[in-house]
């Protein structure tokens, strides 16, 4: 079923005008005409079953007919620092990472970084692509795809965690298995490096800002399948 979000807080049994790009959206691109029905998510994460009770191209009226409390939301928080990676990569890490629950993606730039920073950012993209998938995946928020972070100023934007975690492929002890055992965390930062990994010194930095270096076991993980891997296995550990 066709779903939305809205930043505002629907009552049932009331009528309520979407905006215009979502009106477009429905009227022009899912063509829904009067008597259909979709899910409209509200800013406080309630899912509203609504029909179409009346379609321009400009405005969609909608009327709340049901609402219920969203249930697709992991306990845990989890915010995904990733660094930035080449052409549809970084498009599907998010793509993934929203799919399996991931709570904010922090675009990095760190030292081995095939991409650069520059003028011509991809926020919007990315955040549009966090928007479908979320629809796609029956979420109750839209990750927030945050502006792009230095390497040093993202592991100090990490601390406010309750659990660091920096997979690594030179880490020969500690699993993460292991660095979960014993811990409930209620909001949990993952670290995953570029297509060129992270340098010595990185690990060692992220060590010292209270980061648990892991191992993912005996294969090296490409980048753009790290994150989702770790969100994976955190939502078993956490939710199966």
């Amino acid at each position: 079923m066709t779903r939305l979000f809205v930043d505002y807080k629907i009552e049932e049994n009331t009528d309520f005008a979407l905006d215009k790009e979502d009106s477009r959206y429905i009227s022009s691109v899912l063509r829904m005409r009067t008597g259909e029905e979709l899910v409209v998510v509200d800013k406080e994460g309630y899912e509203i079953l609504s029909e179409v009770q009346a379609v321009t191209k400009d405005e969609v009226i909608l009327t709340a007919k049901t609402k219920r409390e969203n249930e697709s939301e992991p306990k845990q928080k989890i915010t995904l620092y990733q660094c930035v990676s080449k052409g549809e990569r970084m498009d599907l890490t998010i793509q993934k990472s929203v799919e399996l629950g991931v709570y904010r993606i922090v675009p990095v730039f760190s030292e081995r970084c095939v991409v650069k920073p520059g003028k011509d950012s991809k926020i919007d993209r990315w955040q549009k692509i966090a928007l479908e998938a979320a629809r796609q995946s029956g979420r109750g928020i839209i990750p927030e795809v945050a502006s792009p972070k230095s390497y040093k100023d993202a592991l100090k934007d990490a601390t406010d965690n309750d659990l660091m975690l920096f997979p690594w492929e030179e880490e020969k002890g500690q699993t993460l298995k292991q660095a979960l055992e014993k811990e409930e965390p209620e909001t949990i930062a993952v670290f995953i490096g570029p297509e060129g990994g992270f340098s010595e010194e990185e690990a060692h930095q992220a060590k010292d800002t209270g980061c648990r270096l892991v191992t993912l076991g005996k294969r090296i993980l490409r980048t753009e399948t790290a994150g989702p891997a770790v969100l994976a296995m955190l939502l078993y550990q956490g939710e199966l």
